[in-house]
């Protein structure tokens, strides 16, 4: 065997190697990824309504493409503040608790300070958790601890959720 050939076929091996390793490597992230809180998709998503202690109730429907408010107002709603809304279904949860673990009373689940409706799918938001100020939110019976980036967003007055008036 030549030289050369010799090389190419030692390269190709490390190549080949690399390959592997990287692979391997990106499989080990993909179990690690903390699991989203519902597995609701995003796109499909065609009904929100958001409700909280002491704020006004929102209400959205999307009409083809676009996202209407019509509560408390019947119009044109901003579709990237809508979609943050939606976005919270897919928070990464820390840690999930089994249905009847913890006293939802305790943890201001029942009554909730804040809910989310995603097509028929509820979300409850109670207080936050004191060590890793991670919020708890109940979903299907089960309580999941989320991180807490998304509060402004529920309690969040409706003109912020309005579409700008186009000129």
């Amino acid at each position: 065997m030549r030289r050369r050939t010799r090389t190419q076929l030692i390269l190709l091996a490390l190549a080949a190697a690399l390959g592997a390793i990287v692979y391997a490597q990106l499989r080990h992230e993909d179990t690690l990824a903390p699991e989203p809180l519902t597995a609701i998709d995003p796109a499909a998503v065609r009904a929100v309504a958001v409700a909280c202690d002491g704020c006004t109730p929102r209400r959205f429907e999307k009409d083809g493409t676009q996202w209407r408010m019509l509560e408390p107002y019947a119009r044109e709603a901003d579709a990237t503040a809508v979609a943050k809304l939606v976005a919270i279904a897919g928070a990464p949860v820390r840690f999930r608790h089994a249905a009847g673990e913890l006293d939802p009373k305790k943890l201001s689940l029942d009554p909730p300070l804040a809910t989310l409706v995603l097509d028929g799918t509820t979300l409850k938001f109670g207080t936050t958790d004191a060590i890793h100020g991670d919020r708890y939110v109940e979903v299907d019976g089960a309580v999941a601890l989320v991180p807490d980036r998304f509060s402004a967003r529920l309690f969040a007055a409706p003109e912020n959720e309005v579409a700008a008036p186009s000129r």
